[in-house]
């Protein structure tokens, strides 16, 4: 797949008119209004109007994949890898503003807090490795803190005949941190080592989000899509660059009552590998130079694609104390995915968010 063709597909939308956009009124807000709570960015606001968001998503990756195929961690200890991951959980919650100085325009800026952990497990053969950690088989890695920060314009395109298109131009700014320790064992036990890339919060480079979302609202239901992508610009200090992302989402939600809409949807991520060496952290074994550490450690193991099915409920008060207040919910489940190398493979994703426009 060719990344920047679909790049270029945005950028040539982006040379059609347009007028205001009316989709999300405060005063008189629709429960299919929003797209699933998990896809951001795909609606604008009137001119003067704000709004405040909190999601919290629970990522988890129990299996472990080469390619396509399911394997255990006796495939990787074959494949030469002294440590391989077993399972990994994500948990983020983002903090975002909107702000429509326009018609035209709307401005959005989201803010992430990441609790990552992964489980490992030792190859068996590693008696030293065993040893260093208290004769326990597996360990675990940990790290937290804030992400990077995502600061967007979004531009209205088209608004005709109930269909709304806007484009999306952002930027990622590295506020996560790269340098994120934890105990590995290692020679003389238990000792802080630099994390690999999978467990930083962080991209450590200045990346640029472009992204196209068209919407069509009916009297009573409403369909979206939605192609988004970063492009990283550059390596970051630690030698590596991690792999440009292209993704699209489509989905149709339906109007249960004037409060409560129903949608479900299918999406689809691609991501490219990591390129570079991760500096500061260990390829090979001080006791076993000819295998290697731990399957994150290589740039090879980064990257793949998956078809997810999106299914979520969007809540929304018509009047009252509540007005403009919104809660959703959406989980998604993978249908197929490619893993590139040997990596845990993702077995959902939940998110729960609320939102508040005025």
């Amino acid at each position: 797949m060719n990344f920047f063709n679909h790049i270029s597909l945005i950028l040539g939308a982006l040379t059609l008119t347009s007028s205001a956009s009316d989709c999300c009124d405060p005063d008189n807000p629709r429960p299919d209004g929003h797209a699933p709570t998990s896809i951001m960015g795909d609606h604008m606001h009137n001119a003067g109007d704000w709004m405040l968001s909190y999601r919290f998503m629970f990522m988890e990756m129990d299996d472990l994949y080469m390619g396509t195929d399911r394997i255990s961690p006796g495939t990787a200890f074959g494949a030469s890898y002294t440590v391989a991951p077993t399972r990994m959980s994500m948990e983020m919650q983002m903090l975002g503003v909107m702000y429509a100085p326009s018609d035209r325009f709307t401005l959005m800026a989201m803010l992430p807090y990441i609790d990552l952990e992964m489980d490992h497990m030792i190859f068996p053969g590693a008696a030293p490795l065993i040893g260093l950690n208290g004769g326990r088989p597996g360990f675990t890695t940990h790290s937290a803190g804030f992400g990077d920060l995502r600061l967007s314009s979004l531009i209205n395109i088209l608004e005709r005949d109930r269909h709304h298109l806007h484009g999306g131009i952002g930027i990622s700014i590295p506020t996560g941190s790269i340098s994120e320790k934890d105990l590995v064992p290692g020679p003389g036990g238990l000792l802080p080592r630099q994390l690999p890339a999978a467990m930083q919060l962080g991209s450590g480079t200045i990346d640029i989000l472009p992204s196209l979302t068209w919407v069509h609202r009916s009297d009573n239901w409403s369909a979206g899509a939605q192609m988004r992508g970063v492009i990283r610009t550059q390596s970051n200090y630690h030698d590596y660059r991690l792999g440009d992302q292209f993704a699209i989402d489509g989905w149709a939600s339906w109007n249960a009552s004037n409060w409560c809409a129903l949608s479900a949807g299918l999406g689809y991520l691609w991501e490219d590998e990591l390129s570079g060496v991760q500096s500061d952290v260990g390829l090979n074994p001080p006791f076993a130079p000819a295998r290697r550490t731990v399957t994150t450690a290589f740039s090879e193991n980064y990257g793949g694609q998956r078809i997810e099915a999106i299914v979520g409920v969007n809540f929304v008060s018509p009047s009252g104390p509540l007005l403009g207040h919104r809660f959703a919910v959406d989980l998604r489940v993978p249908l197929w995915q490619d893993r590139n190398g040997i990596a845990l493979g993702t077995s959902y994703t939940l998110t729960a968010g609320w939102q508040y426009a005025f």
